[in-house]
C-alpha cells in the first residue's frame, strides 16, 4: 500500500510540472477569444467570470502548430483557459460548439441543463483521421473539458457529441454535479469517454450516454445519484488499460444502469478491465441494472483482480461472466453466487 501511495504521489508531481509546462506555452487570453468567438461574451474582470452570452463556435486557426505540428494544429477548436478566468457560464438557450482546457481552479455551469450546452462535432470517430487535418490523433488528449492542474467544478449543462472523451482529469479533481453527457451520433469509436477524475473527486446527480468507457475506475473518487444509458460500444465502469489503476478504490451509491447494447468485444460487459496488471475495488450501494444483452463482468487478463461489494440491488443481465480470466472477489447481495439475475434492494 505504501508502494501504491508514493506511486500515486510521483505521478501527481510529474503531471502537475506537465501541466505548468504546458500553460506557459499555450495560454490564450480573454482578448484572444473575444477575436476567435463567433457569439458574444461578456468578460467581468472584478469577479474573474466570462459568460458566453449567445451561440457560437470557438476557432483559433493554426492555433498552436503553426502549421508545423498537427496534432496541435487540430486544437482551433479549443480554448487553454488562462489562470485569471475563474468562472465559466454558459448561458440559456446558448450552445458554445468548443472545449475547454484548464489549468488552474475552475468553475464551469450552465445557467440552463438542458439549454446550456457545450458542443463539439457533428462528425463519428473524430480523432481517427476524421478531423479537418485528417490527422490520426491520441484521443485522449482532446477531451471537451480536460483538466491539466487544479481543482475543476462542473455543473448544470449538457455535453454533447465531444471530439473525443467529454470530461477528463487524469489526477487533479474533477467534481461534477447535474449534467447530461450525450452522444447521440451513432457510429462504434467516437472515443466520447464519459468521465475521469482523481483521488476525492465527486460526480452527482447526471444522465452518461456516452459511446465508450463511462467511468474510468482510475483514482479514488464517488459517484452518487447517477444514471447511463448503454450505447454502442459503452462501458458503464471500466477498470483500466494499465497497470495505472493499481490500488484503486471507486465508491458508487444509487446507480441506474439500462438499455440493450454495450462493447460489443466486451460482450456488452457493465464492469470491465481491458489490459493491465492490477487490483481495483469497486464498492456499490444502490444498484439497478437491466440489460438483457449484456453480460455483468469481464476481465479481460489473467493478472487483473476485481474487490469490493455491492449491495442494495437489482440486477438483470444475459448472463454474469464474460470471457472471464482475471479474479472477481466482488461480494454481491452478501454472496459470491454469480448468476444473471439478483435482487437484494431494500
Amino acid at each position: 500500500m505504501a508502494f501504491i501511495l508514493l506511486e500515486k504521489m510521483i505521478r501527481k508531481i510529474i503531471l502537475a510540472a506537465l501541466a505548468g509546462l504546458s500553460m506557459s506555452l499555450t495560454a490564450q487570453s480573454v482578448a484572444d477569444l473575444e477575436k476567435h468567438y463567433s457569439g458574444q461574451i461578456n468578460w467581468d474582470k472584478n469577479n474573474a467570470s466570462l459568460t458566453f452570452e449567445t451561440s457560437g463556435s470557438i476557432d483559433f486557426p493554426w492555433k498552436m502548430g503553426n502549421g508545423k505540428n498537427l496534432e496541435q494544429d487540430c486544437k482551433n477548436n479549443y480554448w487553454n483557459v488562462p489562470t485569471e478566468v475563474k468562472t465559466i457560464v454558459i448561458g440559456k438557450n446558448v450552445i458554445v460548439t468548443g472545449a475547454f482546457h484548464t489549468y488552474d481552479d475552475i468553475l464551469i455551469k450552465g445557467k440552463d441543463r438542458k439549454t446550456s450546452v457545450i458542443y463539439g462535432t457533428p462528425i463519428q470517430t473524430w480523432t481517427d483521421a476524421n478531423n479537418p487535418l485528417k490527422v490520426d490523433l491520441k484521443e485522449w488528449y482532446y477531451s471537451q473539458i480536460q483538466v491539466y492542474d487544479g481543482i475543476a467544478n462542473i455543473e448544470n449543462l449538457t455535453i454533447k457529441n465531444p471530439f473525443s472523451y467529454f470530461v477528463r482529469g487524469f489526477g487533479p479533481v474533477v467534481n461534477m454535479k447535474s449534467c447530461d453527457l450525450i452522444d447521440d451520433r451513432d457510429g462504434h469509436h467516437n472515443h466520447s469517454d464519459g468521465y475521469c477524475g482523481g483521488d476525492g473527486s465527486l460526480v452527482e446527480d447526471c444522465y452518461f450516454e456516452c459511446g465508450d468507457d463511462v467511468f474510468k475506475a482510475y483514482f479514488d473518487y464517488t459517484v452518487r445519484n447517477c444514471t447511463i444509458k448503454m450505447i454502442t460500444n459503452s462501458v458503464p465502469i471500466q477498470l483500466g488499460w494499465g497497470n495505472y489503476p493499481n490500488g484503486t478504490v471507486c465508491n458508487f451509491e444509487n446507480i441506474t444502469i439500462f438499455g440493450n447494447s454495450g462493447r460489443q468485444a466486451s460482450d456488452n460487459a457493465v464492469i470491465c478491465g481491458r489490459n493491465g496488471k492490477y487490483k481495483v475495488t469497486i464498492n456499490i450501494d444502490g444498484l439497478e441494472v437491466n440489460n438483457p444483452n449484456a453480460v455483468f463482468v469481464k476481465l479481460f487478463k489473467k493478472h487483473m483482480q476485481l474487490d469490493g461489494e455491492i449491495k442494495n440491488a437489482t440486477v438483470n443481465v444475459k448472463k454474469y461472466y464474460g470471457r472471464n480470466k482475471g479474479v472477481d472477489n466482488l461480494l454481491i447481495c452478501g454472496d459470491k453466487i454469480r448468476k444473471n439475475a439478483f435482487d437484494c434492494k431494500d
